[in-house]
């Protein structure tokens, strides 16, 4: 069964031949919005190709792109604010590199094996991409950067991530 990732969301029509202003979520770019690579659209519970067409970077997460077949802003008026995505390919993925939706739902622990929580999303922040992670027993939240420094291991065979806890970390 294949398994579909979230690569942006379309924020609004540039000009009247089809282009979409799309904010990005992707950290492959260069991969996801080359021309004739394709992208999927949710429409009920059906995963819609699409042929990029045309892209270019507006730069920070906001990126321009365009379809085959849809060269006109009457044929993509229903796209606005509607998802994009694409199939979920391991062979894009680097040594010790993970997609974001990997993480989520891994348990916690700190170094001396005590369970913190669960990742319950990734963020990326302009400084940095964090794990925001649930405590199990408050419910509260608290956020750990994704780095060396802090992300010891990631062991996704057996669901778990072990990090470095420094003090006021989980406060």
């Amino acid at each position: 069964m294949n398994e579909y990732l979230l690569v942006c969301k379309i924020l609004k029509p540039v000009g009247l031949n089809g282009e979409m202003r799309v904010y990005s979520y992707t950290s492959f770019k260069d991969i996801r919005y080359k021309k004739g690579n394709t992208l999927y659209i949710k429409e009920n519970d059906n995963y819609v190709p699409l042929i990029i067409k045309s892209h270019y970077s507006k730069g920070g997460n906001i990126e321009v792109i365009s379809f085959k077949n849809y060269e006109d802003i009457n044929l993509i008026s229903s796209f606005i604010g509607k998802e994009l995505f694409a199939l979920k390919d391991e062979n894009l993925l680097e040594e010790n590199e993970f997609y974001y939706s990997d993480l989520t739902g891994l348990e916690v622990f700190d170094e001396e094996n005590n369970k913190l929580g669960t990742v319950t999303s990734v963020e990326e922040f302009p400084a940095q991409i964090t794990l925001k992670i649930t405590k199990n027993a408050a419910k509260s939240t608290f956020f750990v950067p994704f780095n060396d420094f802090f992300v010891k291991e990631i062991d996704l065979e057996n669901k778990k991530i072990i990090i470095h806890l420094i003090e006021g970390l989980t406060d």
